[in-house]
């Protein structure tokens, strides 16, 4: 960790945040230091200079940097400690993941030039829960195929997926493969999701779910809950993806209503034709 100061040669570029720019203060000093941050020039818990400091070298208020520094810290790039040695630290940049029908977990870590991978914990033919049983609209006794792995990003983990499938429609499915795209299976049984529902719902990381992620038990973590379907409407997958919300940024687009194929609801998505 290095504590910075505002004559520090990493944060010299403020004197160019002027330089014909008229929008709010506060927005390009937050730009500023985002691009300092990605670039990598201001590394994983630097500290930068106290707000007094830097208030005063960029010639605003400490109103107008709490504005920048606030919004660097929603982003997950800053992190603010109080007391004698707090201040505010540099953050990894969380991987972004977007709902809004764009490829599944591999290709959009690939775009965050992160390596994904997967690690299967479990792979067995059940009993479903209710709630499984509901959503896949299966009948007393009818089974599932439970398929449990935790997704990483440069071999660190970041999610666990629990994923059911009907038995009946997949029944080779548990000998193959399971660690590259599930969906792909799907697509080779003649069952290819065509469409989903998903649900994000903040949740608390059980002692079994914090150990797989490298957290602590009752950490936060975000829930996004999907039923897929396929072109015939029939619910081919069930899952519970938890997501570590200090390294995953979970996003989605949205539409004006009226607007071309705009499907999208309070906390809901449909039609994401693929997920790896």
């Amino acid at each position: 960790m290095t504590a910075l100061e505002m004559g520090d040669p990493v944060l010299s570029s403020y004197q160019v945040l002027d330089a014909g720019d008229d929008r709010p203060a506060h927005s390009r000093i937050e730009e500023w230091l985002e691009r300092l941050i990605h670039s990598g020039q201001l590394k994983l818990e630097d500290r930068l200079p106290s707000e007094v400091e830097m208030a005063g070298a960029l010639g605003v208020s400490r109103m107008t940097l709490r504005q920048a520094l606030n919004g660097l810290e929603s982003k997950g790039l800053l992190v603010r400690k109080r007391g004698r040695w707090g201040g505010s630290f540099v953050a990894r940049p969380r991987l972004e993941y977007e709902l809004s029908g764009l490829p599944g977990f591999t290709e959009q870590m690939r775009r965050s030039n992160a390596l994904a991978g997967a690690r299967v914990t479990e792979a067995a033919t059940v009993r479903p829960e209710p709630e499984v049983r509901h959503a896949l609209q299966l009948a007393r006794g009818q089974k599932v195929h439970r398929i449990v792995r935790v997704r990483s990003a440069n071999r660190e983990p970041v999610a666990v997926e629990v994923n059911s499938y009907p038995a009946a429609l997949f029944p080779g499915l548990l000998g193959e493969s399971l660690t590259g795209s599930l969906y792909a299976l799907l697509r080779k049984s003649g069952h290819a999701p065509f469409s989903a529902t998903e649900v994000l719902e903040p949740v608390i990381a059980s002692a079994e779910y914090a150990n797989l992620l490298w957290m602590e038990e009752g950490s936060p973590l975000m829930l996004v809950q999907r039923t897929a379907y396929d072109k015939e409407g029939r619910p081919v997958e069930h899952s519970f993806d938890y997501f570590r919300p200090d390294r995953i940024r979970i996003t989605l687009r949205t539409q004006a209503d009226g607007a071309p194929r705009a499907e999208v609801e309070t906390a809901t998505v449909r039609d994401r034709t693929e997920r790896s």
